[in-house]
């Protein structure tokens, strides 16, 4: 995100140019943590927990199948899903396979599923700039007709935002000038 100000697109974002005075954002004058973006990577932090959402969003949904795709010893693993659950990322379900003590599987809740977006993202960003020498290792389609899936960046007021250079980031109602 950037000031008001034309530049390149691809380029790194460029001092603005031609802002009437008092409309330019002054950064350094506000104060923002706790930051939004940052909140939302916390989430996924510590790397377990990410490695954990990731599954979940692959239809991981029991504790042996998450311990044995995410390689974490058990007690991080229950560390993390208590975690997750406290955060209301994931909702514990209890099930019962015939033949066996009942349990509980986790599953997304609402808060989880809207981390889609940003899963997705990521996995663009990596194939594009981080990319496996043999290829993605997950590749996303859509069910009903089988294209590509991927993210696309609207106002809302639904207008495709090209680039960084269309985005104007300015302080927010949270946003607190500094001293």
């Amino acid at each position: 995100m950037q000031h008001h100000g034309a530049h390149d697109p691809d380029g790194p974002p460029s001092a603005p140019a031609d802002d009437a005075p008092g409309l330019r954002w002054r950064r350094d004058a506000w104060h923002l943590e706790p930051d939004s973006a940052q909140r939302a990577l916390d989430v996924l932090v510590p790397r377990s927990a990410g490695q954990i959402v990731r599954e979940a969003f692959y239809g991981t949904r029991r504790f042996d199948d998450f311990l044995r795709h995410t390689g974490m010893t058990r007690g991080v693993l229950s560390a993390r899903l208590r975690e997750l659950t406290d955060q209301d990322i994931l909702v514990k379900v209890a099930y019962h396979d015939a033949g066996s003590r009942g349990r509980h599987e986790y599953r997304l809740t609402d808060r989880g599923r809207d981390l889609a977006t940003a899963i997705i993202s990521l996995l663009t960003w990596a194939d594009r700039w981080l990319p496996s020498p043999h290829g993605p290792t997950v590749v996303l389609t859509h069910r009903e007709c089988g294209a590509p899936v991927g993210t696309e960046i609207r106002c809302g007021e639904g207008h495709p935002v090209a680039g960084i250079g269309d985005i104007r980031a300015e302080p927010g109602p949270g946003a607190r000038p500094r001293p």
